[in-house]
């Protein structure tokens, strides 16, 4: 569940579903990211952040669809504004893989 995130570790498994994205363009460091708001079966909510190069890691990401994430790095939320509840957020990373959920979407 997405409640017992700790950044202590990369080797994370989670069942998640895509609420949200969007692209988002960064003026600090020129380049673009994307961004998710995923929720788990028991309604807990996290921001994810990807960077372009790791694009086709996510690539099975859809809005409304259930997937399992596996093998991303996990952040204390910084910043003035919290894009969901959890004081941790996702960030995708070269080793991280998207698979099907058997949830239906939706």
């Amino acid at each position: 569940m997405l409640n017992n995130l700790k950044p202590y570790k990369t080797t994370w498994k989670v069942e998640i579903k895509i609420l949200r994205s969007w692209t988002q363009h960064s003026n600090y460091s020129g380049e673009d990211t994307f961004e998710f708001i995923l929720e788990d079966k028991m309604g807990s909510k996290i921001y994810c952040t990807c960077k372009k190069i790791f694009l086709v890691r996510v690539k099975n990401l859809q809005v409304g669809q259930w997937r399992f994430l596996e093998n991303f790095s996990v952040y204390p939320v910084t910043g003035m504004y919290r894009l969901s509840g959890h004081k941790f957020k996702i960030s995708i990373t070269k080793c991280s893989i998207v698979t099907n959920s058997s949830l239906t979407t939706c």
